[in-house]
């Protein structure tokens, strides 16, 4: 929870540091794809290194600990160019943490508590934005970024205490002890990681991630790729601006984080008072979820038209409200669609493809969020990510019915 909250921290101080030292809207969306570049990059080097080396404590305590100096590191730069590749190291140590503490989890606990964990994990993840937004509202009121930063960095330093004091390494199979005994086979595992940091990346690696994605298997899970593609591109496109849109209609930065406040304790609330829904989730709870959630960026997009000042905090919160509602609806029932659809013998592979994807969307609805906003307007944005978000609850509803899938709910805890 900690960790997490060190992370939202992150993605709220980024943005409004760019702003504050001059920078545009545009320089906000590269700097939110240098962050889901470096986070896949991420997640594929940290993912090799975990087969590589089987140390868990060690790797967890690192990533934390480097993750929590990331806050006041952006602030000292006091440039947007360091702002960026702060923000992109941050999201290179995250990546790490999220690829080690789900493997303690499979590593440590047995597969029936799997799904358990997932909702808890849930949970936990908006508690933390909700601490990290706290953090810098209590911190903004006070002074400046420099103390959200501090009080950021002073979490995680906790965060990273606690991962020391409580996490014990799982036990090593015979083949990782060999590995590590044999130096020469060591070196050759290590310099055999297909990323940038060691090896420049070939043709054959690119051509194989193609691959990849185009073999998942069943065509349900390629429909739900899809589907999550539509709902990563329509994310970002939208939350990418919202912050420089806020400060543009003359919100200041206390309303900003007042706002996003706001979206995560809908979030927790939907995911507590609505338990029992969501423990048998079907299909149409997605896809209505999405219809939700595009309303809510629609009247976004009507709003940005003719509301400035004080006054657009509170169509902000209204429209945070049907977009925070929709969020834990649409997220938990993919999850389970997704982990009812996998076939067993391919689901590392389908994963992996999906995460891919889904990652890759994250980069391009970042990416083209800011030369929208710069070139047509945060209006158009806001519509466009509408219309994509209920293109996927088209094609979430249309395969579903058309197919006749008697898969309309699964148990997931």
């Amino acid at each position: 929870m900690l960790i997490g909250a060190v992370s939202y921290s992150l993605g709220m101080l980024a943005p409004l540091l760019i702003l504050k030292l001059g920078g545009s809207v545009l320089d906000v969306g590269i700097a939110t794809f240098a962050y889901y570049a470096a986070s896949m990059v991420g997640s594929i080097f940290w993912g090799w290194m975990a087969d590589v080396v089987p140390k868990r404590r060690m790797f967890l305590t690192a990533s934390s600990a480097g993750l929590a100096v990331t806050p006041i590191a952006m602030v000292i730069s006091d440039s947007i160019l360091g702002t960026v590749l702060w923000y992109a190291v941050g999201a290179f140590f995250y990546a790490a943490l999220a690829v080690y503490l789900n493997l303690l989890v499979v590593e440590t606990t047995d597969k029936g508590q799997w799904n358990e964990n997932a909702r808890r994990g849930f949970l936990y993840l908006v508690t933390g934005s909700a601490v990290g937004t706290a953090l810098g509202l209590a911190s903004v009121i006070g002074s400046a970024l420099l103390s959200y930063a501090l009080a950021s960095t002073a979490v995680g330093a906790v965060g990273t205490a606690i991962i020391y004091a409580s996490v014990s390494e799982p036990p090593m199979v015979l083949e990782r002890r060999a590995v590590l005994s044999s130096p020469n086979l060591f070196v050759s595992r290590l310099t055999s990681l297909p990323v940038i940091f060691l090896n420049f990346p070939r043709l054959f690696d690119i051509n194989l991630l193609r691959k990849r994605i185009r073999r998942i298997p069943g065509s349900e899970l390629t429909v739900l790729t899809l589907t999550n593609a539509l709902f990563s591109v329509s994310a970002q496109l939208f939350f990418t601006v919202y912050i420089p849109y806020e400060e543009s209609v003359g919100l200041n930065e206390t309303q900003v984080l007042i706002s996003y406040l706001y979206m995560t304790a809908i979030n927790a609330l939907v995911a507590v008072l609505m338990a029992d829904e969501l423990r048998r989730p079907e299909y149409r709870l997605a896809s209505r979820g999405m219809g939700l959630r595009a309303l809510g960026m629609l009247a976004a997009a009507a709003f940005s038209t003719f509301v400035v000042g004080s006054d657009a905090l509170y169509t902000t919160m209204l429209s945070f409200t049907f977009i925070g509602f929709a969020y834990t609806i649409i997220t938990v029932t993919m999850n389970a669609l997704l982990y009812a659809s996998l076939i067993p013998g391919t689901r590392g592979r389908s994963l992996g493809a999906y995460s891919t994807v889904g990652s890759l969307s994250f980069m391009a609805g970042a990416l083209l969020s800011g030369f929208l906003a710069e070139s047509a307007g945060y209006q158009l944005v806001f519509f466009l990510s509408a219309v994509i978000l209920m293109t996927a609850a088209v094609v979430m509803e249309f395969y579903y019915r058309s197919s006749g899938s008697t898969l309309e709910s699964v148990e997931v805890y």
